[in-house]
């Protein structure tokens, strides 16, 4: 947890730092961070209930240059949450490290020569809970990671919003915990450490005020690999809309799908099956929010 507070902080003050300090005619600096908890309690209670707890906290930032021929975009996605119920143990119900760069040459019109870099992982181990009330541990930290690097077309008609589209993309899925590595976990092989792919990726993205209280950020990507199952589309969908009420109480919505051909996800808790599903998550939440 400590780790957790640390990187968030660090990463909220040089963001910041950032917005005080740039020209803003080529600079758009923002993001907003937030943190909810809630907790409900019971004591002869005729309705029944159970005693629980909560707590989540994220943080969305971007630094975007565009000046003259060069855009330059960056932006880092952190999020974290835990939930206790009853007397059982906390179990996460949030934990994302999203972390992107974007540099960009203009080609002609709207249209950039461009190079990115995309790391996501997470921050905490990560556990299925079976219904006889055992768990498996099934992710930590860089286990997996996912590094992804390519060059292609940009196209920016604004400071809200681009598309990129790359035919030369390579993919690196990171599994350095060792009991996952021996399992083949993620798409591995069997007792190896790094899965390399190589392929075509989209990505776009959006960063939008809506109104004076409304802001969407929203991000697609979709990576096909040439040299393998290349129909066999990988998909990551991100959004966060954050509606502010006061000036330190926001109204937040995030939702995730992943879809990912090589990733196998539990499916009958009673026998254990996996298989390859849609993954989705979605968190909603009001709690202290400030965004700069």
């Amino acid at each position: 947890m400590k780790k957790i507070t640390l990187i968030m902080i660090a990463a909220f003050l040089y963001i910041n730092a950032i917005s005080q300090n740039a020209d803003t005619n080529y600079w758009s600096l923002g993001g907003v961070t937030s943190f909810t908890f809630s907790q409900t309690q019971f004591k002869y209670w005729s309705a029944g209930g159970d005693n629980s707890a909560a707590f989540s906290a994220l943080l969305n930032v971007h630094a975007d240059y565009l000046k003259d021929k060069t855009s330059w975009k960056n932006n880092l996605d952190l999020g974290y949450g835990m939930q206790k119920q009853k007397e059982a143990p906390f179990r996460k119900t949030d934990d994302k490290i999203d972390f992107s760069s974007k540099f960009g040459y203009n080609a002609v019109n709207k249209f950039y020569y461009s190079g990115l870099l995309n790391l996501t992982t997470q921050f905490d181990d990560g556990y299925e809970y079976l219904d006889n009330g055992d768990s498996n541990r099934v992710s930590k930290f860089m286990s997996p990671g996912y590094l992804l690097y390519s060059v292609g077309i940009d196209y920016l008609p604004n400071k809200e919003f681009s598309i990129y589209t790359s035919p030369l993309t390579g993919k690196s899925t990171f599994v350095f915990d060792k009991d996952l590595s021996n399992i083949g976990a993620f798409g591995i092989d069997t007792g190896k450490t790094v899965r390399y792919e190589f392929g075509a990726y989209i990505k776009t993205e959006l960063n939008k005020q809506i109104t004076e209280n409304l802001t969407i950020n929203t991000k697609l990507g979709l990576f096909s690999n040439y040299l393998k199952d290349p129909q066999n589309i990988d998909v990551n969908f991100d959004l966060l809309a954050s509606f502010k009420i006061t000036k330190f109480i926001t109204l937040n919505f995030t939702a995730q799908m992943i879809y990912d051909h090589d990733i196998l996800v539990l499916v009958n808790s009673d026998t254990g099956y996996k298989g390859r599903r849609l993954q989705i998550k979605d968190i909603f939440g009001i709690g202290f929010s400030y965004n700069f």
